[in-house]
């Protein structure tokens, strides 16, 4: 059972996975229906998550991570602008290359 907090700070994460995602979409140039085709989702239920009215599943959460290459908290955190990525465990997966296999 949790105890309700006396901290001052409030997250309330479907309101900032919505500005995140909609911050992230409209600065890379990135419809809607673009996301929605390459989701296999309809608009409508993608456009849910951008005004705030719906949160997406885990499964889908993860198709996006994936179809954007977007670490996951830079789709929920508002302030991913100000993001200091290099303490994120996925973005240093994605950009660390692969190990070279040596021939034998």
């Amino acid at each position: 059972m949790f105890k309700k907090s006396a901290a001052p700070f409030h997250c309330d994460i479907r309101t900032s996975f919505a500005t995140a995602f909609s911050t992230w979409r409209r600065k890379n140039k990135v419809t809607l229906k673009e996301i929605a085709d390459g989701l296999g989702l309809s608009v409508a239920t993608v456009n849910s998550w951008e005004l705030g009215k719906r949160f997406p599943t885990g499964e889908h959460f993860q198709a996006l991570v994936n179809f954007t290459s977007v670490p996951p908290c830079r789709l929920i955190c508002v302030m991913a602008d100000h993001c200091k990525p290099a303490e994120c465990q996925l973005a240093k997966l994605k950009q660390t290359p692969p190990p070279v296999e040596n021939p034998k």
